[in-house]
């Protein structure tokens, strides 16, 4: 069972000068499902043809036998042959007002969850139980953690709706917790090049090299300050050596860095690279003998580059914290550092001021963080651990390498996708699942997005119907016919259903004279509604007359 992959570049691209976690978590899942998918013929959902072409393009940079489709919006209706439509973010409450145009059991929607802090992610989520969301529609939840943050904002909205309106039935998509995958083989290779990666960067031996990849934000990813403190104490004892490889969003936040690490940790070595380079990337990973990320962030809700350090063969130090719960072991993999929080009821203030726009998301995330405290003498006995005792860091290195291989490889998590998408459709085609019951027994009923002419039945002085009577305008020929409808202003080029050729026949047969009754009863090709509209358009370029 496979799925078509809703494609927009953005979403799947790193070469930008800002990558975020979603991107590489984007990019590493779609190579993975070109190598690794059941399916053949890849199929892609995308907004146009020229993005189709990337998609093909890109799959077949994997798969060149291969003959990868796509679907356009026009054209939604082929996912039902699919099955499954997959988007690199939480399923959304359009794509379910969507596929009601086509049947509710038309196909499974499936989405995952990245960043669930910002109020685009939360009103989306929370905007899910007032949509035809159906119980065949799944989010994947890439850790515990963020399992319980998407069924706390359930929980909430369907308080209020009940307390609202009185509703007492709400349907909840799955909810199956399937974390982010790695290239364990690509990330092992990295060790290859250790002597030369290390005399690249002048490491002597005997230096104790920690590293941390990853975006460089002490607001919104990890404060290093926990890390810069205890570094400097390991430093009374060892030869120490930071190596920070990572990107940071503008000069004044790498000045900020800077001046952190000249006053926290200036017995420390300290060495920058850019982790938007691959090759520089690569011999980051290379040269270390430990890696470190102590998050502090609720922007967090999975962390890709520890199980990229596990798949190197590194053993890790990271803060018992969101989705690192779920990835490291205590004492087997690396170290998890305590970490302590404010309690509930000490963030209202805080929320009100980012939900009322005073705080920007940044200032609301950056703050919040402020609020979580990291244990700095657990990260100083971690580190003085893996510095002192080689083995051990030999030891964890390989559990976490074959933790890597048996749970986080990408081959793995595509597995457990498709068994996923299998699951959704067996759902979808039993009858004991019933869908969410829609507010009229009609098809293709949206509420917020209905018939025009409908909606707007009081505008118009009356509407067309099968009485009234149509004839030509005296006096226009074929010619005045054809010039009237190539005009721009006529607008026949708007209109996806209707060409000149086709609205010339339909003044044609109308001739002498018919009511739309007889009109609408001749077999032309066209649908009624077009047929309509056909009639109309004649009527307002004067070319025929309504009695």
């Amino acid at each position: 069972m496979t799925a078509a992959i809703h494609f927009e570049p953005e979403a799947y691209d790193v070469t930008h000068g800002k990558p975020m976690g979603r991107h590489f978590a984007g990019h590493g899942f779609l190579s993975a499902f070109a190598r690794y998918s059941s399916g053949k013929d890849l199929i892609g959902y995308v907004r146009d043809g020229k993005i189709g072409e990337e998609f093909c393009k890109f799959i077949k940079s994997f798969r060149p036998a291969d003959a990868p489709q796509y679907i356009v919006p026009a054209k939604a209706a082929a996912l039902a042959q699919v099955g499954c439509l997959f988007t690199p973010s939480p399923i959304n409450p359009a794509q379910a007002w969507q596929r009601e145009l086509h049947g509710p059991r038309s196909w499974s929607l499936c989405g995952i969850n990245h960043t669930l802090s910002s109020a685009k992610a939360m009103d989306g989520i929370t905007d899910l139980p007032t949509a035809p969301i159906q119980p065949w529609d799944a989010i994947i939840c890439t850790s515990r953690a963020s399992r319980e943050v998407i069924q706390t904002l359930f929980a909430r909205q369907e308080e209020y709706l009940s307390s609202r309106l009185g509703a007492g039935r709400f349907i909840r998509p799955q909810l199956p917790v399937i974390p982010l995958g790695v290239d364990c083989a690509a990330q092992a290779r990295h060790r290859d090049g250790r002597d030369g990666a290390r005399a690249v960067l002048g490491l002597q031996p005997g230096d104790f090299a920690v590293l941390f990849l990853g975006r460089l934000s002490f607001h919104a990813k990890a404060n290093p300050v926990p890390m810069y403190l205890a570094l400097e104490r390991l430093a009374r004892r060892h030869r120490v050596v930071l190596i920070e490889c990572g990107w940071t969003a503008n000069e004044p936040i790498a000045q900020a860095l800077a001046d952190a690490r000249a006053q926290l940790c200036p017995s420390v070595r300290s060495i920058v690279l850019d982790g938007r380079e691959p090759e520089l990337r690569a011999r980051a990973w290379g040269a270390a003998d430990v890696f470190c990320s102590l998050s502090d962030n609720i922007q967090e809700t999975f962390g890709l580059t520890p199980i990229e350090a596990m798949a190197a063969g590194l053993p890790v130090v990271v803060t018992d914290w969101d989705g690192y719960k779920d990835t490291v072991r205590n004492g087997i993999d690396g170290f998890a550092i305590r970490t302590l929080a404010a309690p509930p009821g000490a963030g209202q203030r805080l929320a009100a001021r980012h939900a009322l726009g005073i705080d920007s998301y940044d200032s609301y995330i950056g703050q919040a963080s402020t609020a979580v405290a990291v244990d700095i003498d657990e990260t100083e006995a971690a580190f003085e651990h893996l510095a002192s005792d080689p083995e051990l860091r030999r030891r964890m290195g390989e559990s976490g390498a074959a933790r890597a291989r048996e749970i986080f490889d990408w081959k793995v998590i595509v597995g457990a996708y498709e068994a996923l998408w299998r699951e959704l459709a067996a759902i979808r085609a039993s009858d004991t699942a019933s869908p969410a019951p829609s507010p009229k027994p009609q098809a293709g009923y949206w509420p917020a997005r209905p018939d025009p002419f409908e909606l707007f039945a009081s505008f118009p002085s009356a509407a067309l119907s099968g009485q009234h009577r149509l004839t030509q305008v005296a006096g226009i020929d074929e010619a005045m016919v054809s010039d009237r409808l190539a005009l721009k202003a006529s607008l026949v080029n708007a209109c996806r259903n209707l060409s000149s050729a086709s609205l010339l026949d339909l003044w044609r047969q109308v001739g002498a004279g018919a009511t739309v009754k007889d009109i609408l009863g001749t077999p032309r090709g066209a649908s009624p509604s077009t047929t309509i509209q056909g009639l109309l358009l004649l009527t307002k370029l004067g070319l025929l007359r309504i009695s």
